[in-house]
This record gives structure tokens, sequence and C-alpha cells, in this order.
């Protein structure tokens, strides 16, 4: 690994200095590419190079929201792209078949023109037409200018990946990001037949979708046998050591002290997605930054960079909370407070009501059963963002998962201590 400059004194350094250091070891703001700064996911990577080794095989990539899944598919993209720089495109809820393949092809263009210059058509009579470009009969290099189009069919699409593939040479990666947005049947089916098609004919192309869990069930279900060619990664939530590396690789690269509770504290707060580690300590060693105190993290700038973390947070993410809360105060931020509590994602009412109970009495107040049942099922309704959601035999959980980390960061800056989020915590937060 290669070690940034440390920086010894803090204090020694300009803002823009600081500034971008602190960019190359956190990057909440966008995906990793660089297995260097990847934590808790060698296994994961190792286990998709390998699958790999296979010709005719795709990864796909599912987990819950904001677990790092694009990170992961990015860091492996540039890992196993032989030649040039991966394609990585984003679906958005309206996206076509067509017009996602036809942005993997203006990627390739934009990145290659001697490519876009060489227009190559099928033998047989086929021909195709396409961004701007037509051939046909013969290898042809001629281009015709014409209104740009989609591929109307998986054939198009396949002949187009065959023709970039040839023309790129080595393995190319095309990275489809965001896929859970696709909600049309129609498209997931394109995509599952398309994979199979270039599979078949040999294509030396490797597709990584990443999306929720739901949209790799529909991908694999459009197709009776799309489930053998791709390697499925089912990306959990990231381990408690790989969020302690985040911050004290940070903090080293650095040059700043941190304690271990602060790093255990930021471990758990986190709820184990790497974008609250990421965003947390940002706002932390920023904070260190300002203190002009040698480089040393202090309580009160902890507490400070809480109120920072909490307000800056995306909208989608603070949204529903300040939602759910905001005309009724602690009455309802001590039920999610008792809902986030502990490791996991769904519970039960009654295990909720403990935890809901050891809260209000940690703050000398009386649990009330009936009003916790009344509240507990307003917060599924969306007069309170429907931030909930349950069924009728007791289970809850966020209907957003992420939101469960912000929760547990709002219970930190009013001094509830939850329990850790994984039964494998250090035994230093067991009871906490």
């Amino acid at each position: 690994m290669q070690k940034l400059e440390t920086l010894r004194a803090v204090v020694q350094h300009t803002e823009r200095e600081f500034g971008t250091a602190l960019a190359k070891v956190l990057s909440p703001s966008r995906p990793l590419h660089s297995e260097e700064f990847l934590r808790g996911r060698a296994e994961q990577l190792q286990g998709i190079e390998r699958a790999l080794y296979a010709p005719g095989r795709h990864v796909l990539i599912h987990g819950l929201r904001g677990v790092g899944k694009s990170s992961l598919a990015q860091t492996a993209a540039f890992k196993l792209s032989e030649k040039g720089d991966p394609v990585i495109v984003s679906c958005e809820a309206n996206s076509t078949f067509g017009g996602i393949i036809k942005d993997i092809a203006d990627e390739i263009f934009n990145q290659h023109p001697n490519v876009a210059q060489e227009v190559r058509t099928l033998e047989g009579g086929g021909g195709f037409n396409l961004w701007g470009f037509s051939g046909s009969g013969k290898a042809s290099k001629q281009i015709t200018e014409k209104e740009v189009a989609e591929p109307i069919s998986v054939n198009d699409a396949v002949r187009l990946v065959q023709f970039i593939a040839e023309k790129l040479g080595g393995r190319p990666v095309f990275v489809v990001d965001e896929f859970d947005l696709v909600q049309s049947p129609e498209v997931q089916r394109d995509f599952a037949n398309l994979v199979k098609q270039v599979s078949d004919k040999h294509v030396e192309v490797c597709f990584i979708f990443c999306g929720i869990a739901e949209s790799a069930e529909a991908l694999m279900a459009a197709h009776g046998s799309a489930d053998r060619y791709f390697h499925a990664v089912d990306l959990g939530k990231l381990p408690w050591e790989a969020r302690m590396e985040i911050v004290t690789g940070a903090a080293d690269a650095l040059g700043i002290g941190i304690d271990k509770d602060t790093v255990y504290r930021i471990a758990s707060i986190s709820d184990g997605f790497p974008y609250y580690v990421h965003f947390i300590t940002e706002k932390l060693f920023w904070r260190v930054f300002e203190a002009q105190n040698g480089g040393v993290v202090e309580t009160r700038l902890f507490e400070v960079a809480m109120d920072d973390a909490a307000s800056a947070m995306d909208m989608k993410l603070r949204g529903p909370y300040q939602k759910a809360t905001e005309k009724y105060g602690d009455t309802y931020s001590e039920v999610l407070f008792a809902v986030a509590d502990g490791h996991e994602l769904r519970r039960r009412s009654t295990d909720i009501f403990q935890s809901y109970s050891a809260i209000m009495k940690a703050a000398g107040k009386t649990p009330d059963r009936v009003k916790f049942n009344q509240r507990m099922g307003r917060l599924k309704t969306p007069t309170h963002a429907s931030i909930l959601t349950g069924n009728r035999q007791g289970w809850y959980e966020f209907t957003e998962k992420m939101i469960r980390g912000y929760v547990r960061l709002k219970a930190e800056q009013a001094g509830v201590s939850l329990k850790p989020d994984h039964p494998a915590a250090p035994l230093s937060l067991k009871g906490q």
C-alpha cells in the first residue's frame, strides 16, 4: 500500500493541503475504485476475480442500499479491466434497455475515438445504424451521419457489444449501476437475454450489475438459466474491523491522534454502512484541523462533529426522521431509538419495547405500553413519513434501511447509549 505523506503537525498545513489529503483517504460522496482504500471486502473482491477466470461469466452484486456495492463493483472493474478504464453507467427509473446500451457505447466512443471512426457491420447482409453511424454489407469505414438511434432488439445490442469487444481487445468491463431503479420486467428480461447471448457467442466482455436484492431476483427470474451466467455477491453491512480500519487508517495518514473509544463509537453509530463511517470521520477530522490543537481528537470535538454530520446529512436520510418526529419531540424519537437498538434489522415489538423501556428509564421517564403501541402504529403512516414498516405478527423494521444509521447518529447526539449493531462487536462495547 502506497502511504500518503504523513501530516505530523496538522496545524502547520493550509486548509487546502489538509482537505486534499483528507479526500485521498475518505470518500463519503462517491464510490471507491481503488483496492488500496476498499476495506472489509477483500474476500468478495477475490471471489469476483476467481469467478471471472471462467469465460462467459458475469457479476451481480446485490444487498442493502448503501453497503458499498458501487465501490466493490468499481474496484473490481478497474482491477479486471485489461485495456483502458472500465465503462460505468447508472440506471434511472425510466431507463430503457436500448438507452442503457447506448450510454455504454457513448462512453466507449468518448474514450476511444478510433473505435467510433471504424464502423463495421456483420456479414450476411446484416447491418446496423446506431449512434449516428451506419454501414452495411462488407466491412466499411464510411460514416454517414444520421439521427441518433437506440438498438431496437437484443440482437442489435449483442452485435454492438461484439463489435466493441473486437475493437478494444482484452476483456472490456461494463458496470451497470443502480439496476434496482429499473422496474420494467421487459428491460430486466432483455438484459438477462443479452448476458446469455454474449456468453453463448463467446463474446469476451464482462458485465457487472449492482442493485438491491429485489433487482437481483428479478434479473435472475427474467430468464430460466440466467443464474448459471452470474457470479452473485450478496453484500452485507461492513464488518466491525473494517469500519475501524477506515477511521484509524485515515487518522494515521493524516497524523491525527484518535482514541479507541472514539473509533468504536464511530463504528457503532455507522450501523455498518461505509457512507456513515467516511462521512462522520470526515466531519470529525475537519473539527480537529480547525481546533489547531496538534491534531488530537477531543470529546468536545467529537460532539460538535456529530452535530455537523446530522445537519449536513443527505435530506433523503434526515428528511423522514424529521417528518416523523419534529412535531412530536422525544415522544417519537425514543421509539425510533428503540427500533434501532442492537443489531437486528427486523425486530419484534416486544423486544423493541424492552429497549424503549430501558431508554425511558435512563431518562427518568416511565414507559407506557399503550402509548408505545400507538406511536409504533403511527410511524407506519404517511403522516410520519412511513418511516417504519410492520406486519400483523408484530415485526418492525425501517422502511429505508440506511435511515437506521441516521437514527443511531441522532441517539448519540441525544446521549442515548444503544447496544452495538453487530453481535460480534468488540467486548468493550457490550452492555453499553
